[in-house]
């Protein structure tokens, strides 16, 4: 069960008033100290005490410093990481307030299920599984898709690998092409 995960954002405060929105959830100013000046919490309000922690951009989790907080002033915002959460809002209002932010998002097939993208602040990759969306997501990863999981993500790696490999012999027959067309007198 997760309970809390963090990320960072330039402008904590208003990551989290718009986080807050898309997910119907209440955003609250994190207190400081334990937490650095400008952090936020995105409550969900849920039975589990699920919430966000949007920390100002430099803020690194680090044993050694106090609190176990430091500071990194180089820090890059885009990371190998990220959050996908449930919302009872539609894709199409998430869509609506990422756009009104400024935001990139798609709506992605990922062939087992489909997942909103959403890039915060352009840097941060937040996705959401809607009430259109999250069934599927929830028969491939719940409890009931246990028994079947491992075969169908065997069938997916099969059948990406194929696509990958079929769209390198494409690209490969273009350069070759062109290679052989810039060699003919």
């Amino acid at each position: 069960m997760l309970h809390h995960a963090s990320f960072n954002a330039r402008d904590p405060q208003a990551v989290a008033t718009v986080l807050a929105e898309m997910l119907v959830a209440t955003a609250v100013r994190a207190p400081s100290p334990p937490f650095p000046q400008g952090a936020w919490f995105v409550c969900l309000g849920d039975d589990f005490g699920s919430l966000l922690v949007i920390l100002p951009c430099g803020t690194v989790l680090d044993q050694k410093a106090p609190l176990g907080i430091g500071f990194d002033p180089n820090m890059r915002l885009r990371s190998g990481s990220h959050v996908l959460l449930s919302t009872p809002n539609s894709t199409e209002t998430i869509q609506a307030i990422a756009v009104r932010m400024g935001w990139h998002t798609e709506l992605i097939d990922a062939r087992l299920f489909k997942v909103l993208k959403v890039w915060v602040e352009d840097e941060i990759l937040v996705e959401f599984l809607t009430p259109e969306t999250a069934p599927l997501y929830r028969e491939t990863f719940g409890w009931g898709g246990m028994a079947s999981l491992n075969n169908k993500l065997r069938e997916l790696e099969s059948q990406m690998a194929a696509v990958l490999a079929a769209k390198a012999a494409s690209q490969s027959g273009r350069k070759d092409e062109h290679l052989t067309g810039a060699m003919t007198p």
